[in-house]
């Protein structure tokens, strides 16, 4: 006797189910149609004794499920799997029915795309009930999968806040441009266009505030431009555009114009009104460069001239390259800082939201001038980034970090601490054989190490980054993707480096309310990650309230200003000790 069914609610049906029964045997057929009736599934039964009209009426109508007979006359029922495996018939889950016992038929079908298959010698309510529940919850976990997919899909490819191409998708665009343009000896320009002092508008209002201009930069820039142009948001405040078939440079400045003032216009936060200007500098193929590199770069170049000067859009010149030279003077102060020993390294604690464990800190350099002064690091770190002493410094946060993690271990303080990496460390060779000597002439245990990279870092040379990371990683070292969801990572590339953490950026944090935006974003991003493995990392909690939320989407640890400030290593033992005497 067949033991009752305890279903999951998503299996449950609210309406009664749409059943298909196709078989040219009228006894057969009224025999599974009798049997349907009996049981407990509520549903409403069409007949078909042939595969044509069997194809009719899946044309015409929805139908959950189809029992389908082996033999149809001259024809086969595996005919239909062909063509629903094909997509010439909508996709319905089949069960395919016969009065044969034959074990071949059965693996044959259920080959060919079948969810089930009943002998009609064993034609009992019991089972067929069992089959067709059983069926209908493949489907709907094959169309949650599916969904999953499709969301993994637009992450890969779109920036998540302002709905517009990432820049994958941006690159890719652009490079078909770059063909089109080059077949029909046409033009295109590309237009890098950078917010001005926006940093002032998170400072100021939240990074709440900062996203709602995002979003509506985006949508002002996108209205100027035809379908057949491209913008996307390249990260933070940088957005680019693609515009094809650009006739002539005074039409790609017309635009330029009426981006700016689209940009100019004001936008109400809250009870605030905003006036924020964009800077656009502009490369045109085929007068400034061949490849997308090389017109992004002059756009780049242009861009940075109109915002150190007089014009809000520029055309690329020769010699806007210099401009970008002007901060050679502040490297060499970022150097004497290095010499001078101005720079130290405070740690933020990391917990497990579940059990309330500190399980390691986040290494965070900081700079304090002789003068007492404090440079934010958001001043000094992209200065590094774009010189060489990006290595020095990186190597120099390592050792101290690592110092002080050996220190800690002598003191019987076990903690992991996370060191940040630049896409530029990538082009290190040495890297992975330094950050290994490193451990080994501390006698430290390789996972006491994690590195993290931002999203860009990752994708900015998938080989390299696969190749280096993967030495690392097959040696013990963690490896963390901070600011997750803020570019555009795919999770195949997750897997294939192992990635042991992923940090959901601290832009889909600010807002946990049930059912809000952030949280659904969050949630999706962290049951893939637990799903395969990898451990969801929130930042930016502002409090503990925030922290159980953020634990109740599934993101099982976490960091932020709620749970502590970064600090001093020294601080570090008597901070732990507190929290664990706190939280036991």
């Amino acid at each position: 006797m067949s033991q009752p069914l305890h279903l999951p609610d998503a299996v449950v049906e609210r309406h009664p189910m749409r059943l298909l029964v196709v078989d040219d045997d009228d006894v057969d057929r009224e025999r599974i149609c009798r049997v349907l009736a009996k049981s407990s599934v509520r549903c409403t039964v069409t007949e078909s004794t042939t595969l044509e009209s069997a194809r009719i009426l899946l044309a015409q109508d929805e139908y959950d499920c189809v029992f389908l007979d082996y033999h149809l006359g001259s024809n086969i029922g595996t005919e239909l799997l062909h063509e629903i495996k094909a997509g010439l018939i909508s996709y319905v889950p089949v069960i395919m029915v016969t009065g044969s016992d034959n074990e071949r038929l059965v693996v044959q079908a259920m080959q060919e795309g079948a969810h089930d298959f009943i002998s009609k010698t064993h034609l009992k309510v019991g089972l067929v009930e069992t089959t067709l529940l059983n069926s209908r919850l493949r489907v709907n976990l094959e169309r949650e999968l599916k969904s999953k997919r499709e969301r993994l899909e637009y992450l890969s490819f779109y920036d998540i806040l302002t709905g517009l191409p990432n820049r994958a998708l941006f690159f890719d665009r652009a490079e078909q441009a770059l063909l089109a343009a080059a077949r029909g000896s046409q033009r295109f320009a590309i237009m890098q266009i950078d917010l001005d002092l926006f940093k002032n508008v998170n400072d100021s209002f939240g990074h709440g505030a900062g996203d709602m201009v995002l979003a509506a930069v985006a949508q002002r820039i996108q209205a100027v431009l035809r379908s057949t142009d491209t913008v996307a948001r390249l990260g933070g405040d940088e957005f680019a555009v693609v515009l094809s078939e650009a006739s002539n440079a005074e039409v790609v400045l017309r635009v330029a114009e009426k981006i700016t003032q689209e940009i100019r216009l004001p936008i109400s936060i809250g009870e605030h009104i905003l006036v924020i200007e964009g800077s656009i500098g502009i490369a045109l193929y085929p007068s400034h460069g061949d490849s997308v590199q090389t017109l992004l770069l002059k756009a780049d170049w242009a861009m940075y001239a109109a915002k150190h000067g007089a014009s809000l859009y520029l055309m690329y010149a020769d010699g806007m390259e210099s401009m970008r030279q002007r901060p050679a003077s502040e490297s060499n102060r970022l150097r004497q800082a290095l010499d001078h020993q101005e720079l130290f390294v405070e740690y933020q604690p990391i917990l497990d939201l579940r059990n309330q464990c500190v399980t390691g800190v986040e290494a965070l350099v900081r700079w304090r001038t002789p003068e007492g002064e404090v440079v934010p690091p958001s001043l000094f770190i992209p200065l590094a980034e774009r010189s060489p002493l990006i290595h020095r410094l990186t190597y120099w946060v390592l050792g101290k970090a690592l110092d002080q993690v050996q220190l800690w271990c002598s003191q019987d303080l076990i903690l992991p601490v996370s060191v940040n990496i630049s896409a530029r460390m990538l082009d290190d060779l040495t890297l992975a054989p330094r950050m290994l000597q490193a451990l080994e002439s501390r006698s430290l245990a390789t996972s006491l190490l994690t590195l993290e990279l931002t999203e860009t870092a990752l994708m900015s040379n998938v080989e390299r980054a696969q190749k280096i990371l993967g030495e690392l990683r097959a040696a013990g070292v963690r490896i963390s993707i901070d600011d997750f969801g803020a570019g555009f990572t795919s999770f195949k590339y997750l897997r294939q480096m192992d990635v042991s953490e992923i940090k959901v950026d601290m832009a889909f944090t600010g807002d946990l309310a049930q059912g809000s935006r952030d949280s659904v974003i969050v949630r999706s991003i962290a049951q893939i990650a637990n799903g395969f493995g990898i451990t969801a990392v929130a930042e930016g909690i502002e409090n503990l309230e925030d922290a159980a939320k953020l634990l109740a989407l599934g993101c099982h640890s976490g960091q932020g200003y709620g749970i502590a400030r970064p600090m001093l290593g020294e601080c570090i033992a008597k901070w732990v000790a507190q929290w664990n005497l706190e939280h036991a």
